[in-house]
């Protein structure tokens, strides 16, 4: 129906839609009749004797008006950029035009250009070129609607481009105007950027991801393989390894960022074991599924005695069938959170199937490049991201990784030297890897901050290896610039208290377990060997006020260097705000500390540090890494109270089922087990319960049988307790003396429980209050009610 009004109509949307469908059909066929004057397929001229039953051979011929043609078609996508859907993209890929005219017109004019000077081939090359690097461009950018679309073209794209032919003459190309130098014009230059954007733009598509157990269907869509032994069969590869070891001429400055794709895209999804005589089925490693098994001789054997709820009592024959029940119930409440909204990785770690001839090249690629490329790469790269003189900024999480890579590559492999790669260690390439990660924390940027966090494990890992060779000095120079920092050291703390399972992957929580570690046993070793470490930190400090004369200036009455003095003394948190307090200012300063290894542990003894690694237990993944610093926070510094939080405590029951394997197993139920002692003991007493703010386990069965296994065996009982009866005494509220330690420092708490019993006051033990876990909004999911309360007082005792 058409409306008019005042001369103006208006149409509906059929009609619309309609107008918009011819609009299309319209463009279609110009695009189409520019594809079809590009060229067609003739026979090729044969001797007159020939039969006619026999199949006459055809070639490409181009036509005389190709070069405007491949005008047109830049036009169009140029156009076509400015609006959605990419309609000219998808007809191109639809009609096939760059693998049977494009890639066909290239060959043709590229040879001829290898004869001798055609201006006429010269400028249809740079056309073509043009063209290949609009339709190879990563869609990455785009909306997963236009990447789905798109993703079957870019492979056909990339299938075609992994021939003989296509990669020898995009080749020659190249090495006859980059073996010109200086002597280059612009022109030329370009095509030289642009073939080795179609190297970049090719090998950036990826595979579709298949198993190994589909057999010959691998080999039919593992493209990148084969693309790979063509660039090497070719000697495409022994080119990009000579412009990446003279990357630090200024000429080849351009190309760096693209170069650096090229090798991240070579070794895509390749892990380092692979690279080395390993089986095949390890080249999907991974720590959750291949976990080392554990051949520990299971001694909680006995009987145990079991209260089925209903007054009854279950005798049970062996420890698994008591662990068990507890374990089962809380399969599914302790499932693994899951993002809720996926970010783009900065590298993808996700391994592939790689062809045995593959690694055989992969390796010789490696090889080469630590010990030809990899220090003035690696060091020329960092100079442009420290300047910003290059986009190589947008790269600089890619640029993390593939210098971590090779790294890693070093230290598997005893026959490669460790000074081939010790560009990465340098003290202002360390600290700028330092300062990349801790912007990614504070920005919140996870998927940028992983391959930071790999390249800092691989650093210390490289350092701690140096030294124990000739390059001792250089290493103790740069942990001693590390370690001096106080910001730094404040880093892996932070780091371990980031974790949030709908905002990260549990892949990130492993690699700060394991980047935590690693830094911990670094900062230990290196402590034994130096005494007397010092520490630059930030403090915060106040300056007294003083009364003013009738001048305006200020007198304090004392002398210059007093009033140094006076200025220098530090202000508590808690000073901050109190008015009796004469502050005029608060400021933070640098100060130099003494270095002590065991407060800084006591800086990870808080409930955020637990509660991000208790993710880890549920499923057990990693436990090598969790088992020491969950030691370190119970028992080094005697906070067990910290687990004592519901969902921490489901998490540990987990441990204790026979259904999971994990490495350092007995280790861990021994850990766990003692813990168990400790709660128990707390809610034994309603005084300490009132004193540590536990949570009470709201399923019954549970809580029955970890009662009755931590009766019957030993588990637990090597550690010394830190909580124990004795450590609360009891007295009347209304003996409590002014000042006593011993008075209503605990009023509070009793009343709050709701109990009856008398003043709970710490005589001997840690610091309970400053240990006690903190609770923000985020947390209100994980701690707040029960379901179910149980009196296990009276079950105890009872």
């Amino acid at each position: 129906m058409v409306e008019q009004e005042e001369g103006d109509y208006t149409h509906t949307q059929e009609e619309e839609e309609a107008i918009i469908s011819q609009e299309i059909a319209r463009y279609r066929n110009i695009v189409l009749s520019a594809c079809s004057s590009l060229g067609n397929m003739q026979p090729v001229d044969s001797d007159a004797s020939e039969t006619p039953d026999e199949k006459t051979a055809m070639r490409y011929v181009p036509s005389p008006d190709c070069q405007a043609s491949l005008k047109d078609i830049k036009r169009y996508i140029q156009m076509d950029e400015q609006g959605e859907g990419k309609l000219v993209l998808q007809w191109l890929g639809e009609w096939q035009v760059l693998e049977k005219d494009i890639i066909p017109i290239f060959i043709i004019n590229a040879k001829k250009l290898a004869k001798g000077p055609d201006d006429f081939a010269l400028k249809t090359v740079v056309s073509c070129i043009e063209l290949f690097v609009f339709l190879t461009w990563s869609m990455d950018s785009e909306t997963d609607e236009v990447k789905m679309q798109f993703i079957r073209i870019l492979r056909s794209y990339k299938r075609a481009f992994a021939k003989d032919d296509v990669v020898f003459n995009l080749l020659a190309v190249a090495v006859m105007y980059t073996k010109r130098g200086n002597a280059l014009s612009d022109k030329e230059w370009m095509i030289v950027k642009g073939i080795m954007y179609v190297f970049r733009n090719i090998l950036a598509i990826p595979d579709p991801l298949v198993a190994p157990a589909a057999g010959s269907l691998t080999a039919q869509v593992e493209i990148h393989d084969k693309l790979i032994a063509v660039l090497d069969k070719h000697l495409a590869i022994d080119f990009f390894l000579a412009l990446a070891s003279s990357a630090d001429q200024r000429r080849f400055k351009d190309l760096r960022p693209t170069l650096l794709d090229i090798v991240y895209f070579l070794f895509y999804r390749v892990p380092v074991a692979a690279l080395f005589s390993q089986p095949q089925s390890t080249w999907f490693k991974d720590s959750e599924s291949h976990r080392d098994k554990s051949s520990r001789h299971n001694n909680f054997g006995g009987v145990f005695a079991v209260s089925t709820g209903e007054g009854t009592i279950m005798p049970v024959f062996n420890a698994r069938e008591v662990l068990r029940p507890f374990a089962n119930l809380f399969k599914k409440r302790t499932k693994v959170q899951k993002p809720k909204v996926q970010e783009l990785s900065a590298v993808d770690q996700q391994w592939r199937n790689v062809d045995p001839s593959a690694i055989d090249v992969l390796r010789r690629i490696a090889a080469v490049f630590i010990e030809s490329c990899y220090n003035p790469f690696i060091t020329v790269l960092f100079e442009d991201a420290r300047n910003g003189t290059t986009i190589v900024d947008d790269l600089t999480p890619r640029l993390l990784y593939v210098a971590a890579y090779f790294v890693d590559i070093s230290l598997a492999n005893s026959a490669i030297d460790l000074g081939c790669t010790c560009a990465l260690v340098q003290t202002h390439i360390f600290g700028l890897v330092m300062r990349h990660a801790s912007s990614y924390v504070e920005l919140r940027e996870w998927s940028r901050l992983e391959p930071a966090m790999y390249c800092i494990q691989q650093i210390l890992l490289a350092l701690t290896k140096m030294r124990a060779t000739n390059l001792e000095s250089l290493c103790d120079n740069v942990l001693s610039n590390l370690f001096y920092d106080g910001d730094a050291l404040d880093l892996f703390v932070r780091l371990c208290r980031v974790y949030k399972p709908t905002k990260t992957t549990r892949a990130f929580l492993v690699q700060v377990a394991r980047l935590t570690e690693t830094f911990l046993s670094t900062l230990g070793g290196y402590a034994q060997s130096r005494a007397g470490l010092v520490v630059r930190k930030r403090v915060k400090k106040r300056v007294p006020k003083a009364p003013e004369d009738i001048n305006g200036d200020s007198d304090t009455g004392l002398k210059p260097e007093q009033e140094e003095d006076t200025e220098a003394m530090e202000v508590e948190d808690d000073d901050i705000g109190d008015e009796s307090k004469e502050v005029e200012d608060i400021e933070e300063v640098l100060v130099e500390r003494e270095l002590s290894i065991d407060k800084y542990a006591n800086a990870f003894a808080v409930g955020d540090v637990i509660k991000s690694y208790s993710h880890l237990l549920a499923p057990p993944t990693s436990i090598e890494y969790v088992y020491p610093m969950l030691y370190r926070i119970a028992v080094t510094c005697q906070r067990p109270q910290l687990f004592f939080r519901k969902p921490i405590m489901l998490r540990l029951l987990l441990l204790f089922d026979d259904q999971h394997m994990y490495s350092c197993r007995a280790e861990m139920i021994e850990l766990a087990a003692w813990i168990f002692r400790q709660y128990v003991t707390v809610i034994n007493s309603p005084a300490l319960m009132a004193h540590y703010k536990a949570d009470l386990l709201d399923n019954r069965m549970a809580m029955e049988c970890m009662l009755a296994f931590l009766k019957r065996s030993g588990a637990g009982t090597s550690i010394d307790p830190v909580i124990t009866k004795h450590l609360i005494k009891l007295q009347a509220g209304d003996d409590a003396k002014p000042g006593d330690e011993t008075g209503s420092a605990n009023k509070g708490e009793e009343q709050q429980s709701g109990s009856n019993v008398q003043k709970a006051t710490t005589v001997s033990g840690p610091d309970i209050n400053s240990a006690s876990a903190e609770i923000n909004d985020d947390d209100l999911d994980l701690y707040g009610g029960y379901e179910d309360d149980f009196d296990f007082d009276s079950f105890l005792n009872g």
